[in-house]
């Protein structure tokens, strides 16, 4: 059928795009919607490079679940046009700082994580980072329009997963960056957890680099001083659940077969299959803001593993550089070798692989509450960064959990679309040697 491009069109094909995007009932949402692409479409003179990229994504998105091939090509086609008029609104003094273009650039990035255009997860990742410098070029106070705070907060949450995954530290770790958008307005339950994921970014960073540190400090030192700053920012997660959890409908979340003809097999049952159980949520804000909690400490755990695996068995018998002959000196070095000792191993044993089996089993659990149908597309494409961390953890031991995680893949593919799913999936890599490169220097 013909495509037109009139306004009236645009908005019919926005309005039956975010019908699918969007959970049907705002009981389900919550504050987890995403309202910025709601106030982008609502936009009445949008200008060219938005009205494009609505275009290009709703037309996209349509076409794939209609199984309409010649609107799937003019949402490519318009995707090819978003691209170039978002790159002449960059170059413009004027459009570079508006609302609009912040939200063009935006939605291409969601169109890129649905399309998976150039097959490879580079082009989300080069998306994510253009539209991070975008933000930060603006600088921390043009936050303050209800589209562009929503659009910064969408954009935090994805520069965290992507700062955790290049184990890289992000401008939005910084004092300005974590306050001053703000104001003094309280930051939103999800906004302070991200803080948390800036800082172990950072850590993570800090500790791959430490071997062009040229402080005197021993290695033994060095050691407990990363497990400390790990321990201290897994503290701070706790608090923060535990704010969570008070300022929450309780229970948090509970178990529930997966379908009527399940729920009663349970009922008479005394044992369940984990394939015919499910977490359901008091909301699908929560389920998110929850299962990735739970993915970033998977990340800690991961971290503190790899440095207790990797610690040298002499390490704690290295010569300090003073007198051996001094008593006062050996029962320090004694004292203090073993007290490092101690604490290495205490961490070794709390932040084990069970913990972190323990951290992806409930998310396995949690992600078919989120691919419902009454959760629209948004509800399982926020699930692509706890189900990526997940299966770093599961694919190391195979089993029922791990097919499991294999096959919500799958579904996050064929049924709701995300081609990105499938390229994520054949990326994920076991993280659990990562964390102790900086040991490396001492072996």
């Amino acid at each position: 059928m013909e495509i037109k491009s009139s306004s009236l069109f645009d908005a019919q094909f926005a309005g039956l795009f975010l019908g699918k995007y969007l959970p049907s009932s705002t009981d389900f949402a919550t504050s987890a919607s995403p309202m910025w692409l709601q106030q982008a479409a609502d936009i009445r003179d949008p200008g060219e490079t938005l009205k494009l990229s609505l275009r290009a994504l709703s037309m996209t998105r349509l076409g794939r679940i209609n199984s309409d091939d010649n609107m799937t090509t003019q949402g490519k086609i318009n995707y090819v046009l978003a691209l170039r008029e978002l790159q002449k609104a960059l170059w413009d003094e004027q459009s570079m700082w508006k609302d609009e273009t912040l939200a063009a650039g935006r939605v291409l990035v969601y169109h890129e994580i649905f399309e998976a255009t150039s097959g490879s997860i580079s082009a989300v990742a080069n998306h994510e980072a253009g539209m991070a410098l975008l933000v930060q070029l603006r600088g921390p106070e043009k936050y303050h329009s209800p589209l562009a705070r929503a659009i910064l907060e969408d954009v935090r949450n994805t520069c965290m997963i992507m700062a955790l995954r290049e184990r890289k530290a992000s401008f939005f770790g910084s004092e300005t960056w974590a306050t001053q958008p703000w104001g003094r307005e309280p930051k939103s339950v999800p906004q302070k957890l991200y803080d948390k994921g800036f800082a172990l970014a950072a850590l993570l960073e800090e500790m791959d680099t430490a071997r062009q540190l040229t402080d005197n400090v021993t290695p033994a030192e060095r050691i407990v001083r990363y497990l400390s700053r790990c321990l201290e920012i897994d503290n701070e997660l706790e608090a923060w659940y535990q704010e969570l959890l008070e300022d929450s409908p309780s229970p948090l979340y509970w178990i529930q077969p997966t379908n009527e003809k399940v729920r009663n097999d349970v009922q008479n049952s005394s044992t369940t299959n984990i394939n015919d159980t499910m977490f359901e949520f008091a909301s699908l804000h929560l389920a998110h803001v929850t299962m990735n909690y739970w993915a970033i400490r998977i990340i800690l755990s991961s971290a503190v593993a790899g440095i207790c695996k990797n610690v040298p068995q002499g390490i704690f018998n290295m010569r300090d550089g003073r007198p051996e002959n001094d008593p006062k000196v050996a029962d320090e070095r004694y004292s203090s070798s073993y007290s490092a000792k101690s604490f290495i191993e205490a961490m070794a044993s709390r932040y084990c692989i069970d913990q972190r089996i323990g951290l992806a089993s409930s998310i396995v659990l949690s992600v078919p509450y989120c691919m419902d149908e009454n959760m629209g597309l948004f509800g399982s494409q926020k699930t692509l960064f706890p189900l990526g961390t997940t299966l770093s953890v599961l694919e190391t031991m195979p089993g029922e959990e791990s097919a499991r995680c294999r096959k919500l893949y799958q579904q996050l593919t064929t049924k709701k679309g995300l081609r990105f799913a499938q390229i994520q999936a054949k990326d994920i890599q076991a993280p659990a040697s990562e964390g102790a490169s900086f040991i490396e220097e001492i072996q």
